[in-house]
């Protein structure tokens, strides 16, 4: 499932072994700071706060494929495997769009969805984006974040063909790409590295295009891993098919809303 997406990659996956409400505490503190007190004096008060953000599992279909027996009997390939391989992507694209962009109603809360604003583009910028913006979107998370391991940007391909074509004023690609004479790296934005999620807005009036920050706060949850039903009883047997579907169980929440920031597109 890893390689539909890009969530599953940079997310952090928690298994369950039972799907019932399951509740993060958090707590932001970044405005908290310590006192210098008098000599006898009393220390003031300041409790933290705390709240709650939920991590559901919710129940995913690959929606059913019915195979003819002779297509399994006579086929050169296996039938089963091909079957089995094409609703495991059917789930993989599934999730992976929920947990992108889902609304947190009665679904996963993607993580577009939990993230905060972090930079809107100047006037002009509906389909294209500046290097100002950029290093502003950077900024916008707290140096904390920016210092944890796999913090980076999360975009759709579009948007990334539009970046590769940034240029400074000395005419130098402000994208470094995946390779250095013979020594092969990955590749990174202003040193960080890219991951290409489809699921993302392609850059257009008011879209949020391009996600940075530390995408371990969000948190995939998985109950039952993806698995296969075959039928073959009579519902399809009288037509003499095969039935095959796949079940998941699984959700997932931006835990800190803090921690991922958007760019958003101009409107006009």
């Amino acid at each position: 499932l890893k390689a539909y997406g890009g969530m599953r990659a940079v997310s952090e996956v928690l298994v369950t072994e039972m799907g019932n409400p399951l509740s993060f505490p958090t707590s932001d503190g970044t405005a908290e700071t310590g006192e210098i007190i008098a000599e006898n004096a009393t220390a003031t008060g300041a409790d933290p706060t705390f709240g709650t953000v939920a991590v559901n599992a919710y129940k995913f279909s690959s929606k059913i494929v019915a195979v003819p027996f002779e297509l399994i009997q006579d086929s050169q390939i296996d039938i089963e495997a091909f079957v089995n391989t094409r609703l495991v992507t059917r789930l993989g694209r599934a999730t992976n769009t929920f947990f992108t962009t889902g609304t947190g109603t009665s679904q996963p809360r993607g993580v577009v969805t939990g993230a905060s604003s972090g930079k809107v583009g100047t006037t002009g910028q509906t389909t294209t984006v500046i290097y100002d913006d950029l290093i502003d979107l950077i900024h916008s998370v707290d140096p904390a974040y920016r210092a944890m391991p796999g913090v980076g940007f999360m975009m759709n391909d579009a948007s990334l063909k539009v970046i590769r074509k940034l240029k400074d004023s000395q005419s130098r690609p402000i994208f470094l790409p995946g390779y250095e004479l013979n020594n092969a790296m990955p590749d990174t934005l202003l040193g960080y590295g890219v991951t290409i999620n489809q699921d993302v807005a392609s850059m257009a009036a008011n879209a949020k295009s391009i996600l940075f920050g530390d995408f371990k706060k969000y948190i995939i949850r998985d109950v039952m891993q993806a698995t296969l039903f075959r039928f073959t009883d009579s519902a399809y047997a009288k037509l003499g098919q095969v039935g095959f579907l796949m079940w998941m169980r699984s959700g997932g929440n931006l835990t800190d809303t803090a921690a991922v920031k958007y760019y958003q597109n101009s409107a006009t």
